[in-house]
């Protein structure tokens, strides 16, 4: 049986697919998409992935709050 879903960026909206026969092919895709284009569940309580270059410019509710705090608490 094969397997075929979307992996979508939830910042920009990149897509890459994962697909192959389960379970083997199928994990081994998302191994690979994982290793080149870096995509992660995104941090937070909501589901979806972010994309590497994403995740490095990354400011979900946490970090935007610590960014502000730390200016804050510098100043």
């Amino acid at each position: 049986m094969e397997g075929r879903t979307q992996l979508v960026c939830a910042d920009c909206g990149r897509m890459r697919e994962v697909s192959g026969e389960m379970p083997r092919d199928y994990t081994e895709c998302f191994v690979e998409i994982v290793r080149e284009d870096g995509f992660v569940p995104r941090p937070g309580g909501s589901a979806g992935f972010l994309c590497g270059a994403c995740l490095e410019t990354y400011k979900g509710s946490e970090t935007r709050d610590d960014e502000e705090n730390i200016e804050r608490l510098s100043s």
